[in-house]
């Protein structure tokens, strides 16, 4: 016989435990669930009944079939099956279950059980914004959420060969637009929304939907129920190979099996119709993430937009709004438009933006780091002037993700590493961390499946896939640089040159799995066109080409060859280059920087612009040493701080050396270093002694 008190006090528990299940079942069916145990446990407690035992606490459902309902949370499952002539709900003797009717369940609470789980998927960060190894998270930690951190985006009209494709409403001139702002306009309903990867598209769609389903939003779209497919998802689970047309249905399908996966079979076939319905009568948000990344092949892309041209066209127009998603290269052929849809075009970060991203950044991670509120202000303070003090940084923290990746260097290090080369190189390995991190996707069945990171798919170590970036990229700046355009732009990398130094590393793995790797996820290469991928920013581009050259030998013979040949292509090169050699200490940087200038002026008396460039190139990578100041006390290193100093005094005193605006470069860097002249720049020698030294 079982002991009593132990029952009832298990049959309290539970009654506790009920509360979650309004997440799934709304409050009538909660407190008939509760009047059923208060019911057994009076039972118990007189002699009789049967007992509920093992974890019910519920917060998310799994609805399978017309009279059961299985919920399943932290690896608990409660079983909910058929119901008794009342209409109540039934507890049972078998472990976590509990019984109820399934008309109990209404197409109203199904329909909130499927925003919650809706809402809370997209509350997350997206994958690989914060890296556990950079930024703690974990037990005991507060998760960052993205509503916490987001920062409202701004569009602006998208161009086409010269001239605007589209007009985007009250944006004459290319005026910056914020985007919540542009899609409330009430003369438009349906839009395409084009960014580079890490512009933000995705972040914004799951912002937008979070919010809607949470009973939030913007005001002009408060009410209106939300809608969010993966794009890549729907092609590959629900749009068959070699379909003909694509229609309306095929999205209506997607949506079945999202709700599927949410909430079960069951609750999906209850729901469904419900949602329709209302979407068709009453409209909503239909958000569609990624058209970029459903391959062209096997006339997927193109069934997929005519299928969202369809459903579209079924959708009342004043009550309803279609949001696609995309990069340009995937919107630029005539045949994937979509007839009425309007082109907005993200706008990378203003300065406001940016400061205001950081301000929601170390607010939201103050719980996280354990900070109080002068701590985190602090450190938000120190992030601003870091960027404004280091301009070259302005043009990467324009672009949400490279801002998120410094904002969480700075997080865990409290500064950003003073040397570019570092600041890269760890910008890098996050950005490589983002396709090593295993990913769930959704398979053919709906369900999760988990996707593993790209070195364990080639089944190479990291390293080899470095190198071959390495390699990659020093091809492709050679070959810019021989071109007779010089774009600020990273280079267009060919399908065949990512291939050709991938090659090695494939083995038995079809080159389709590398390159669909490069197209879906925002790493260090993304595709710019079909077929067509570059670096995140074309300093990314140096910076690797740099470490290419480091990887083989004469590292800086390699280096001084090319920018002397070349200064301007080859310049930032060559100082990324001396960041990296610093990594093995500031003695082989400074071997870099020696093959510039081996002697002194005194001791080459036929001088050349090359010459002059040179010295000015190499002062300049002693600024970026933190020179002089870090060399005080070592008379060695001082030696090369003093002749470069003379390169630079016998510049700015040749009137015939360098054009203007070099030599004022040239002055300026001298400036940095500590003019030696009397009277000039911008430290003062204590003494004649002192400046004879320097």
């Amino acid at each position: 016989m079982s002991d009593q008190p132990d029952e009832r006090a298990l049959l309290r528990q539970k009654l506790e435990s009920l509360e979650s299940l309004r997440d799934v079942l709304g409050d009538e069916a909660v407190e008939k669930a509760k009047a059923a145990l208060e019911a057994r446990l009076r039972a118990v407690e007189t002699g009789g009944g049967a007992v509920v035992a093992g974890d019910v606490q519920v917060a998310g459902g799994d609805f399978i079939g017309r009279d059961k309902v299985t919920v399943t949370v932290n690896g608990k499952r409660a079983v909910i099956v058929g119901g008794d002539a009342r209409g109540l709900i039934a507890v049972t003797g078998d472990e976590n279950r509990i019984t109820i009717s399934p008309e109990q369940v209404s197409a109203r609470v199904l329909e909130a059980a499927y925003l919650r789980s809706l809402a809370r998927d997209c509350q997350r960060l997206p994958l690989g914004v914060v890296d556990p190894d950079f930024l703690p998270t974990g037990p005991g930690k507060p998760p960052l959420s993205l509503s916490e951190i987001y920062v409202d985006l701004d569009v602006l009209a998208a161009p086409d060969r010269g001239r605007e494709r589209f007009a985007l409403p009250r944006a004459e001139g290319g005026r910056r637009v914020p985007l919540l702002e542009a899609i409330a306009d009430p003369e438009h309903t349906r839009f395409v929304l084009l960014g580079d990867p890490g512009s933000g598209k995705t972040t914004f769609t799951n912002y937008l939907t979070y919010t809607l389903a949470a009973g939030e939003g913007p005001a002009s779209l408060q009410g209106m129920l939300p809608v969010r497919l993966v794009l890549r998802e729907v092609a590959a689970g629900i749009i068959p190979s070699g379909a003909s047309q694509g229609e309306a249905g095929m999205l209506w399908e997607a949506l079945r099996a999202d709700l599927a996966a949410r909430l079960g079979e069951g609750g999906a076939a209850r729901l469904f119709p419900h949602l329709q319905d209302r979407l068709l009568a009453d409209g909503g948000l239909v958000l569609l993430d990624g058209l970029d990344e459903v391959p062209a092949a096997a006339e997927r892309r193109r069934c997929l937009v005519e299928a969202i041209a369809d459903l579209a066209a079924n959708l009342p127009v004043g009550k309803s709004r279609v949001i696609v998603t995309a990069r340009p290269y995937a919107y630029d052929q005539p045949e994937w438009h979509l007839p009425g849809f309007q082109v907005l075009l993200l706008a990378d970060f203003s300065p406001e933006q940016r400061e205001r991203f950081i301000h929601r950044w170390y607010q939201a991670v103050r719980g996280t780091m354990g900070w109080n509120e002068p701590t985190a202000q602090g450190r938000e303070e120190r992030l601003l002037t870091a960027l404004e003090e280091r301009p070259r940084l302005g043009d990467l923290a324009a672009r949400p993700l490279l801002l998120t990746l410094m904002a969480t260097l700075h997080t865990s290090w409290g500064q950003l590493p003073e040397d570019r080369a570092d600041l890269y190189e760890e910008m890098v390995k996050l950005l490589l961390s983002r396709w090593q991190r295993a990913r769930e996707v959704k398979g053919k069945d709906g369900k999760p499946v988990q996707e593993p990171g790209i070195a364990q798919v080639l089944n190479v170590e990291e390293d080899h896939i470095r190198s071959a970036l390495h390699r990659l990229a020093f091809q492709v700046h050679e070959r810019q640089g021989k071109g007779t355009e010089r774009q600020e732009e990273p280079a267009d990398i060919t399908q065949e040159e990512v291939l050709g130094v991938f090659a090695a590393l494939l083995r038995d793995v079809h080159p389709q799995v590398l390159l669909d790797y490069l197209e879906t996820r925002a790493g260090l290469l993304t595709a710019r066109a079909p077929a067509v991928y570059a670096f995140p920013h074309r300093s990314f581009q140096e910076y690797l080409a740099a470490c290419h050259l480091a990887d083989g030998p004469d590292f800086a013979e390699q280096l001084r060859e090319r920018v002397l040949k070349d200064p301007t292509w080859w310049r930032e090169v060559f100082l990324l280059g001396v960041g990296k050699a610093k990594r093995g200490g500031l003695g082989n940087a400074l071997h870099v920087v020696n093959t510039l200038v081996p002697e002194g002026p005194e001791e080459t008396p036929a001088r050349d612009d090359t010459h002059w460039r040179a010295a000015s190139l190499a002062g300049q990578a002693l600024v970026d040493l933190r020179f002089p100041q870090d060399v005080e006390g070592k008379p060695h290193f001082g030696a090369v701080l003093k002749r470069v100093r003379k390169w630079l005094v016998a510049l700015l005193e040749d009137p015939a050396a360098l054009p203007p605006r070099e030599r004022a470069v040239a002055g300026d860097v001298l400036g940095k270093l500590g003019d030696p002249r009397p009277g000039v720049g911008t430290l003062v020698s204590p003494s004649p002694a002192s400046r004879e030294r320097g």
